[in-house]
């Protein structure tokens, strides 16, 4: 996932430098190893699952090592309490509690070097998809490629402070590249009916099955692909520097070792659509 190949740059204090002509030698710390947590709940009914990380040195083989043994409990405000089982290195499998909307859910992690907690509680999905459109256009100064661009439908629930991710599947593969990468508050279009076109990295053509799945998010979460969008964009000699995304998930001892990364929750709603 791309997000992890950020965080290692984000952690690590790096000076970037360019000449004309003659290499420059940077000596490069090697920065502060960090926890990293990837993970998301949704109401699917599939098991889901929690990543842990330590970053490394920049210049390793390996920019992350998988944090293995650890335990991670999973609660609800609802009674409902998991033990994550972990299925292959650092991979922990979430088998039995589902996102309920409106429910609060507590992420308790604890390793070797520290204790942690994430907690969120599951907003309501405002959008839910009705259908999928797409427009060809030919190449222009506005389309960098000729072909379909794909446009989202549904109602958008009245009441204001509600954020969606957008995330498309081309042929049941996952489009994940930085321009992919579809979110919206509803500050504007509170109540209405969207019809709303979506960023692509690369135009559709005939025959594509498209996938458009619509994910609620709070409104850390969205601030969370917001910070990761504008880093992945980040570059060129005038660039802003790099800071760390923002993490829901926090220390809760003093000596535990620093955390990034997101453990979020969403509800899913679906639409499909073969391009004729």
């Amino acid at each position: 996932m791309k997000i992890l190949k950020l965080i290692l740059i984000l952690l690590a204090p790096v000076l970037l430098f360019s000449a004309c002509e003659d290499p420059i030698d940077i000596d490069v710390k090697d920065g502060k190893p960090a926890l990293v947590v990837e993970g998301w709940l949704t109401d699917r009914p599939e098991n889901h699952y929690v990543k842990l990380y330590t970053t490394k040195a920049v210049g390793s083989s390996n920019d992350f090592e998988p944090v293995r043994n650890a335990t991670l409990i999973l609660s609800d405000d609802a009674g409902h309490t998991e033990q994550l089982k972990e299925v292959s290195a650092g991979k922990y499998e979430i088998s039995a509690i589902r996102g309920v909307e409106a429910r609060t859910y507590t992420l308790r992690i604890q390793t070797a070097e520290g204790s942690y907690e994430a907690v969120s509680k599951m907003p309501r999905l405002s959008m839910a998809p009705d259908s999928l459109s797409f427009k060809y256009e030919e190449k222009s100064i506005i389309y960098e490629q000729e072909g379909y661009y794909p446009y989202i439908h549904g109602q958008e629930l009245p009441g204001e402070d509600d954020f969606i991710q957008v995330k498309l599947f081309k042929n049941n593969r996952y489009l994940n590249s930085v321009d992919d990468i579809n979110i919206f508050p509803d500050k504007f279009v509170d109540g209405n009916y969207i019809d709303m076109g979506l960023e692509i990295d690369s135009a559709f053509a005939a025959g594509d099955t498209i996938r458009a799945e619509v994910w609620s998010l709070t409104e850390n979460a969205y601030y969370f692909w917001a910070d990761l969008q504008t880093q992945l964009r980040n570059g060129g000699i005038f660039a802003s520097p790099l800071t760390n995304t923002r993490t829901n998930v926090k220390k809760l001892t003093e000596n535990s070792k620093d955390v990034i990364g997101y453990f979020g929750i969403s509800l899913v709603g679906t639409v499909e659509k073969k391009i004729e």
